[in-house]
């Protein structure tokens, strides 16, 4: 009897430990606290981005005007050679051949030059703004102990409680 009851009570103590141990790691499973960050409602909202695109748009804006007229001029001459070429001499109308060639690659080049300027702009200060939302997501996590945030469109579903998208948006302004 003094076996038995030893044995039981040995097996009691296995059990009961094994279960102790287990414990913290269930409550710290439970406790895991997640958030979720929509990054394009982010930016969307930022005044920060809404800033930078209109000083790009004031930056940007001469030599868009610019390209703009190269297009009127270039539209005008293919137009006058057209209307005027059945009249020209040989050499008035290789003349405008080649003048419009030169406008039309000139204008290309502008437009080229346009978009890879103005892209790298937006880049540099999409950066920015990333880098300021990086902090604030950051000191979000560390203020209210997120232990992981997401973005949203990273994940599959994320319920509206774990999402602080307003929050971040908040202290962007």
């Amino acid at each position: 009897m003094k076996k038995v009851a030893a044995i039981i009570a040995s097996a009691g103590l296995l059990v009961g430990t094994a279960l102790f141990a287990a414990q913290p790691a269930a409550n710290n499973a439970g406790n895991i606290n997640i958030g979720v960050v929509d990054l394009s409602q982010v930016l969307k909202n930022s005044p920060q981005m809404k800033s930078a695109a209109e000083k790009l748009k004031k930056e940007f804006k001469p030599r868009q005007e610019k390209i703009l007229s190269a297009q009127k001029t270039f539209q005008a001459d293919q137009a006058k050679l057209k209307r005027n070429g059945s009249v020209m001499s040989e050499s008035e109308l290789e003349d405008a051949k080649n003048k419009l060639s030169d406008e039309g690659r000139d204008l290309q080049r502008m437009q080229e030059d346009y978009q890879q300027d103005i892209q790298t702009a937006q880049q540099q200060a999409m950066q920015g703004v990333l880098a300021q939302i990086d902090k604030i997501v950051q000191n979000i996590a560390s203020k209210d102990h997120y232990d992981v945030i997401f973005q949203r469109n990273g994940v599959a579903y994320a319920s509206s409680r774990v999402d602080i998208t307003a929050e971040v948006i908040k202290a962007l302004k």
